[in-house]
């Protein structure tokens, strides 16, 4: 690597053990280590999503595309339908640090990481999920008491003349940013369908922002 991608990762690297970082630089960072080890799937599969967002063909929209099967097949088949995240906070966490060790740099905390993990949460909202040149569904910003979580929405067929839409989460972190109000027993997120949500640095906390 060259002395200028030696320099901008070592500044974006800064901000994150600093914790002045916030999702543009979250952005900015995921562009560095993008592909530099090919056998380091999770983060490349990331990486290539937040850089291609629509266009991206890859694990990510596999697993889209599968969850949405699990959907149709109810009451079709005695399979339980369990819906976990396309990557863990363990895989992602184990992830990010190789890359980190590529550059001969330290791994991040579990705090910092669910602070990675939650602007990257924000960076992939309001992607739309495509199918042969049609949106059938889009990704959304959602927030409980307990968690961040990158929600899918999408199209299920159950049969064919009854339509109706799946959501799901894909990605998740801890919520320690904003007091939330449970809505119910279950702790249902809160679905930003219609705003675009902002993560920002305060003082080296990260701050959750939603428009009014």
């Amino acid at each position: 690597m060259d002395i200028k991608v030696q320099s901008l990762m070592k500044y974006y690297y800064g901000k994150l053990i600093d914790n002045t970082f916030d999702e543009k630089d979250v952005f900015a960072f995921l562009q560095l280590i993008r592909n530099r080890n090919n056998e380091n799937r999770c983060i490349n599969e990331l990486t290539d999503f937040v850089a291609q967002r629509e266009k991206y063909k890859g694990f990510v929209t596999d697993y889209l595309f599968e969850t949405r099967k699990k959907f149709e097949s109810l009451g079709k088949t005695n399979a339980v339908l369990r819906i976990e995240d396309v990557f863990s906070f363990k895989e992602i966490k184990n992830s990010i640090n190789k890359a980190l060790e590529d550059w001969q740099l330290k791994g991040l905390t579990n705090e910092k990481l669910n602070d990675f993990v939650t602007c990257l949460i924000s960076i992939l909202q309001q992607v739309n999920i495509i199918d042969n040149d049609r949106v059938i569904g889009k990704l959304f910003f959602a927030i409980s008491q307990k968690q961040v979580i990158l929600m899918a929405e999408i199209e299920v067929y159950q049969n064919v003349f009854k339509k109706t839409n799946a959501v799901f989460p894909i990605l998740t972190a801890n919520n320690s940013y904003l007091d939330i109000k449970k809505q119910d027993r279950f702790d249902t997120p809160y679905l930003f369908a219609d705003k675009v949500i902002e993560i920002t640095s305060q003082e080296g906390k990260l701050e959750i922002i939603i428009p009014d």
